[in-house]
């Protein structure tokens, strides 16, 4: 009979840890920043370039899910300005409970080739503290965000658009520890608020 009553016990312990990751699997959605405005590109700009400006939406595939919306605002043939907001979201080992913010990326790498048009830049740790009050960052792998720890203070992230279907943007995201997640993301309506 003990060993019943413990095991019905263990039982509902595991159901409760597996309901609670669950039920956390969704946090607070990403803000819109008040200042959003995609810009027209100059016509000389490669048509696929063009193909990244706008809202994109989608999750990282972390096991707690991790919603993220990229504003790409404005597009050169070779760089673009980006504003990058995510939801809530806790870090793979717990170290981290972060609450939904956004930084604007001034100077995010564009790379045009074989009919694929790939988004580069680099933030810093996405966690209280990190960013700049005024949210804006270069994007660039020399920017230092902390002297003392620059090459473990930033995080990755990698977009692709391919000619075959302009409507998604296959992403990757490194982190500091160089651990790696993925993303799908949609191009979305420019005026809805969320799109998951």
């Amino acid at each position: 009979m003990l060993k019943k009553v413990c095991w019905i016990a263990i039982l509902i312990f595991l159901m409760t840890v597996c309901l609670c990751l669950s039920s956390s699997n969704q946090g607070q959605s990403p803000p819109v920043p008040p200042d959003v405005k995609i810009e027209s590109p100059d016509p000389s700009v490669p048509t696929q370039v063009k193909s990244l400006l706008g809202r994109w939406v989608g999750q990282w595939n972390s096991r707690i899910g991790w919603d993220s919306v990229i504003y790409v605002e404005k597009v050169e043939k070779d760089s673009a300005r980006v504003v990058y907001a995510w939801g809530e979201y806790t870090t793979s080992m717990g170290s981290c409970h972060c609450n939904p913010n956004w930084v604007r990326v001034q100077n995010a790498k564009v790379k045009y080739s074989d009919g694929s048009a790939t988004l580069e830049f680099y933030t810093p740790k996405l966690r209280p503290g990190w960013l700049k009050r005024s949210h804006i960052v270069s994007g660039s792998a020399d920017e230092t965000y902390r002297a003392h720890d620059r090459s473990s203070g930033r995080y990755t992230y990698r977009f692709i658009i391919d000619k075959d279907d302009p409507t998604i943007m296959k992403g990757e995201f490194t982190s500091a520890k160089a651990s790696t997640l993925n993303i799908k993301m949609k191009k979305a309506e420019q005026n809805k608020e969320s799109d998951h």
